[in-house]
Order: structure tokens, then sequence, then C-alpha cells
């Protein structure tokens, strides 16, 4: 599925839309340790939040593979060290959109993300 914001998902709550807003500022902020958290927290409280949330924790988990892979390279080749900054400020960005999307109530998706928890 390509990235980007579809419908909302009907009957989420004002809840699970807090919590899925919360999980992505989280998840732009602190990556991989916040989706967890957020995931933790959320997943429980409905179909939109356990959607997003785990959204949330996928994109968390991926942006941790890049930013390991780009570190590890960055230690060989030291001209590449300016792409995990790149890559902290795409985390960031993507975050931010997909919160706002979540504030709405809408069924966000990242262009890019492993979907390793289901």
């Amino acid at each position: 599925m390509h990235g980007g914001v579809t419908m909302n998902i009907a009957g989420s709550s004002p809840e699970e839309r807090t919590g899925a807003t919360i999980t992505y500022v989280l998840t732009a902020i602190f990556s991989w340790l916040g989706a967890l958290i957020g995931w933790l927290i959320w997943r429980g409280k409905g179909a939109y939040a356990k959607d997003q949330t785990t959204e949330a924790l996928n994109f968390g988990i991926t942006m941790l593979i890049i930013m390991v892979a780009l570190s590890v390279l960055a230690r060989i080749i030291p001209a590449i060290g300016f792409l995990v900054w790149i890559a902290s400020l795409v985390q960031l960005v993507f975050g931010i959109i997909a919160a706002l999307a979540a504030n709405k109530g809408e069924n966000y998706r990242f262009p890019f993300a492993l979907r390793l928890v289901k």
C-alpha cells in the first residue's frame, strides 16, 4: 500500500484518536521506543487505535533498522554520516504528518515501513 491518508475508520472514538495522535508524536521524537509505549498503552482501546499504533510501531522499528544500518555504514564511509540526520528528519516529518491525520481520525500509512507487527 502506498503512503498517505485514507478514509476515516468508522466509529473511532476521541480516546482512540488521541491515543493514535500521541503515539505518532512519540514516534516522531523517540522512534521505536515512543511507538512501543503508545502501542502498549492504546492498542487495546479499539480497532482504530490498534491499527494506528501498530502502524507507528512498524514505522519506528523500520526507522531503527535504517538508523543502525546508516550508523554502521557511516563508520566505514564517514562521508555518508549526514544520512543519519536526514533519516531523523524524515522520521520527524512523517511522524508529524501521521499525528495530524490521526487527530482527524484518518487512517494513515507510511510510504515505507516493514510490517513486522500485526
